[in-house]
């Protein structure tokens, strides 16, 4: 009873700023005013509230909707602009989860709602997901450390992913889901980022191998190995057209099995004891290419984006995935903030884990579809119909048809 209340408390805070911020023009430029003060002092503070209704229309593991909220507060200080040293960013990214999802009553390996993954799958937490500092070295080098958000760092790559709150919502579609053993969902480290202009360009990290989301990560740090993540990314431009491509790879020193949770799935067959294998690695190639934006507006464009990954099967559920989208904002002159997305994807699942779970599940390869429609009806908020077709890993399960409704309100 205390949870719902709660939730209603939240919802009801979305719909009073809401309608202040379509309709209470004192109010957003007084909001406006006192964000630009705060910035131009070196203090950010983002807040968004997103509230999901999403369901299993037919087919899946189980026919039902639910409800559920998310609430995502970015903090980010830069220290120039509060007069102390050169070239020292925070950002600290703290999340709320309340309500319910159909991730495992929809598709295991494949969770239709990716934000709904944060703090923690399947309970109401609130948690600081991502803790990162950055130091600048020079213009083109940084020195970054602390607890990353891996959403967050794939959204700093390539902001069109959305972390589930503005894009696709399937995982499959917002990352390459066979990174998902040497990727957990938060995981402390170190490393170097160079840059090409604004965007990161390379990077180098060494990380912990455990899921941190709602721990501070220093208790079991580092007790089963570590990670090792580099990639370069190279610019191109073809016909006047930006894109990029990006080669990297992670290699882990830890003990796993293809059954151990990785966070990013629902894996059959618990209670079946497996032998660990030591280490495992993930092979990236990540490709995006601008297919056309307007001359006069360059945020009005069509893009395209395709992640692709290759894992070690003995410690990985995914031996393998692709995906590939097609992405366009302001399509329509007339609706310029507008954003719609069409993509599909496939994660092949490791021999291994079918193998393991042969006497309690049938294992197949998993593939799908989303489209989405996200239109903004006010500055600060927008609301995104969405609609995904998946073959699920279970092979007893009919193909699920997913259908849902995310409004975001941002301040």
């Amino acid at each position: 009873m205390k949870i719902q209340s709660v939730r209603l408390l939240v919802l009801l805070l979305i719909g009073t700023a809401t309608a202040q911020c379509c309709h209470g023009q004192d109010f957003a430029s007084r909001m406006a005013a006192m964000a630009k003060q705060m910035e131009e002092s070196g203090v950010v503070y983002v807040i968004a509230g997103t509230d999901f209704y999403q369901g299993v229309a037919s087919g899946g593991a189980n026919e039902t909707f639910e409800n559920g909220v998310k609430i995502d507060q970015f903090l980010m200080l830069d220290s120039t602009k509060m007069g102390l040293w050169e070239g020292m960013t925070v950002v600290i990214h703290a999340e709320s989860r309340l309500g319910n999802d159909v991730n495992f009553d929809a598709v295991a390996f494949s969770p239709v709602n990716v934000a709904m993954l944060y703090p923690k799958s399947n309970e109401h937490d609130t948690a600081i997901t991502g803790f990162q500092l950055s130091q600048a070295l020079s213009e083109e080098v940084q020195f970054t450390f602390g607890k990353f958000n891996a959403l967050d760092m794939f959204y700093m790559l390539y902001p069109q992913t959305g972390r589930g709150v503005s894009g696709f919502m399937n995982a499959s579609m917002v990352i390459p889901l066979s990174i998902a053993r040497v990727a957990p969902l938060s995981f402390m480290g170190a490393g170097f980022l160079t840059l090409e202009g604004k965007q990161v360009q390379g990077g180098l990290l060494a990380y912990d191998t455990n899921n941190i989301t709602t721990t501070s990560g220093f208790d079991n740090m580092f007790d089963n190995g570590a990670n090792i993540m580099g990639f370069w990314r190279f610019f191109t431009e073809f016909g006047g057209l930006p894109g990029s491509h990006l080669f990297g790879g992670v290699a882990s020193t830890g003990q796993f099995t293809a059954l151990d949770p990785t966070g990013w799935e629902f894996s059959p067959g618990q209670g079946i004891v497996a032998p660990q294998s030591s280490g495992a690695y993930t092979l990236l190639y990540i490709a995006e290419q601008t297919l056309w934006f307007d001359d006069y507006d360059k945020n009005r464009n069509v893009t395209l984006l395709s992640q692709n990954g290759y894992s070690d099967e003995t410690t990985s559920p995914f031996q393998w995935s692709t995906n590939v989208a097609i992405q366009s904002k302001g399509l329509n002159r007339r609706r310029p903030n507008d954003a719609i997305g069409i993509g599909g994807f496939y994660t092949g699942i490791s021999n291994d884990l079918q193998n393991l779970v042969s006497s309690v599940v049938d294992v197949q390869d998993v593939y799908g579809a989303e489209l989405y429609y996200n239109m903004e009806i006010a500055k600060c908020f927008h609301l995104t119909g969405d609609l995904q077709f998946v073959e699920p890993g279970n092979a007893s399960n009919d193909t699920a048809v997913v259908v849902g409704m995310r409004a975001t309100l941002a301040l």
